[in-house]
């Protein structure tokens, strides 16, 4: 091997951000919360308006003949 190629070659060392005191706190704080933040659930919409077919009774008595 030659040696003046190997005196070329920098090696460099570039530091892992979660380590030591580096970074700000609100970054810290984010990336503490950061498992919190989920989606808020199933998207419903402004003008959902579901309308029950017959009454109280009715929907009980479907229920039970489908429930045999």
């Amino acid at each position: 091997m030659d040696s003046s190629k190997n005196q070329d070659q920098k090696t460099q060392v570039v530091p892992n951000p979660d380590q030591g005191n580096q970074g700000s706190v609100t970054d810290k704080i984010k990336a503490a919360f950061q498992p919190h933040s989920a989606n808020p659930g199933p998207a419903i919409p402004q003008d959902f308006k579901a309308t029950e077919e017959g009454t109280k009774e009715e929907r009980r008595a479907k229920a039970q003949e489908l429930n045999k």
